[in-house]
């Protein structure tokens, strides 16, 4: 039996049904409020102007829902956990129904009615969402529906997620194999459990044999190594539990759970959903033509003083790589001499004998950086991603690296305002995941207003 709460259609289904619900009880709702007159100071409006604001009022409603994943049944959520998103969901839509009245004043639409409205979202929430996950419970406790999942690693730690796995039916998964690189356990069994294969044939096991989750279960493997074998199968779309709680590099939105008493790290596949990446490229613009405007007059200068200092054209252009490994033209106010090969490994320390004088005080003040602006309006970079890099260093990444390469680049990131240029190459590399997994508005805002602060004392620029 297909687990139905992973369907595409199942989200969709429940919105419909949400939305008729929604709308009788915001409906009841003003009813109650109309048997409710005597007790009132003042007579309810006709109903004409609820039924006006009911559209706006369950589009707020289901946004919200949305927002705090009250649709997402995918993933293993605690029955506190659950009321906590919709106790959030109900307080929020309280407050927004009360902005959405004040913006349509003319409607005149009361304050108990949004009041009721609220209390009943919150017992409907309630009601419908334990039911669903009361229903998953019974289904998943009978062996329907289970999370068909392969385990890396067949040693101790291997055999003891599986055996917690056959032993609580209820936690949702049923172990297809092994996957294992020594050549003794290769199409052997191990307690019933068969090996499928080497660790390096794990993307064509996961396609063949329909797998939905993976688990990690070799604590001694190195960071990198757990890398390169995530990063591998990330085009399945599966998702990814290390048996581990040193797995510090993919720490992304990382939740631990558990099958038992085995503690496990989840790493999820998290992006922008489509509305969140329109968002994200509105707040792009509206900033970068901000501060367009706003250092309009100072590029001037900075463009005389930098004819002044040297030889060679103000704004330096270089091929850079961004989304997807597609080239682009990178712009920035030239700080070292015209005859530099353009291409060289960047400088490392203030002293390099490339930069120029005026090239130090822009480097050290990021002004350099200011033409960067005309590429996040044309759209080859963010204000907020991965630095852009060279497309001598991407040919030389491995296929865990290129990961980088899956969203936009940025004119500032979480390692430049982390420490800037004083981090090695591969701390730059595990931010830049970091930022990848947990993309957000809030990460992008938050992010913004600290490289201000970094900017403006200058900590890690040269």
């Amino acid at each position: 039996m297909r687990q139905f709460w992973k369907t595409t259609w199942f989200p969709w289904l429940l919105l419909i049904i949400d939305a008729i619900f929604l709308f009788l009880l915001w409906i009841a709702c003003y009813y109650l409020r109309v048997t409710l007159n005597p007790y009132f100071p003042k007579v309810i409006n006709p109903v004409r102007s609820y039924l006006s604001a009911a559209p706006l009022v369950l589009a707020l409603c289901i946004i919200i829902s949305a927002y705090y994943r009250l649709y997402n049944f995918r993933e293993k959520t605690s029955g506190f956990d659950m009321v906590v998103r919709i106790l959030k969901t109900s307080l929020v839509s309280l407050v927004g129904l009360l902005a959405l009245a004040t913006l349509v004043k003319h409607l005149e639409i009361g304050r108990s009615v949004i009041l009721f409205s609220a209390i009943g979202l919150f017992l409907y929430l309630y009601i419908t969402r334990t039911f669903i996950r009361y229903l998953k419970r019974r289904l998943l406790a009978k062996g329907y529906g289970l999370t068909r999942v392969v385990i890396v690693g067949a040693g101790e730690a291997g055999n003891k997620v599986k055996d917690q796995i056959i032993n609580h039916p209820e936690s949702g998964f049923k172990v297809i194999g092994f996957v294992d690189d020594d050549p003794s356990k290769i199409n052997q069994q191990i307690n019933g459990i068969p090996v499928l294969g080497k660790i390096s044939e794990l993307p064509q096991i996961i396609k063949s044999k329909n797998i939905e989750q993976v688990f990690l279960a070799i604590p001694s493997l190195p960071s990198s190594e757990l890398i390169n074998i995530i990063m591998r199968c990330e085009s399945t779309g599966v998702e990814f539990r290390v048996v581990s709680d040193m797995f510090g590099v993919l720490t992304s939105s990382v939740k631990i759970d558990e099958v038992d008493e085995v503690p496990i790290v989840r790493v999820p596949t998290r992006g922008l959903l489509p509305w969140q990446a329109l968002l994200k490229r509105m707040m792009d613009i509206v900033v970068a033509s901000f501060l367009l405007i706003l250092f309009a007059i100072p590029s001037l200068i900075i463009i005389v003083l930098i004819k002044i200092d040297s030889k060679g054209p103000a704004i330096f252009k270089q091929q850079r790589v961004g989304k997807d490994g597609k080239l682009f033209l990178m712009y920035k106010f030239r700080t070292m001499y015209n005859n530099v090969n353009p291409y060289e490994e960047a400088p490392v320390t203030p002293e390099d004998p490339r930069i120029t004088r005026f090239g130090k005080l822009l480097r050290k003040t990021s002004l350099d950086e200011i033409p960067q602006l005309l590429n996040v309006l044309k759209g080859d970079m963010s204000m907020v991603g991965p630095r852009p890099e060279m497309p001598f260093i991407a040919e030389r990444y491995e296929e865990w690296q290129k990961r980088r390469l899956d969203v936009k680049p940025g004119i500032t990131g979480l390692w430049q305002i982390a420490g800037r240029k004083k981090l090695p190459l591969y701390l730059n590399l595990e931010y830049d995941f970091y930022y990848i997994r947990n993309q957000s508005l809030l990460l992008d805002i938050t992010i913004l207003l600290k490289t201000i602060y970094v900017v403006l004392f200058g900590k890690g620029a040269f």
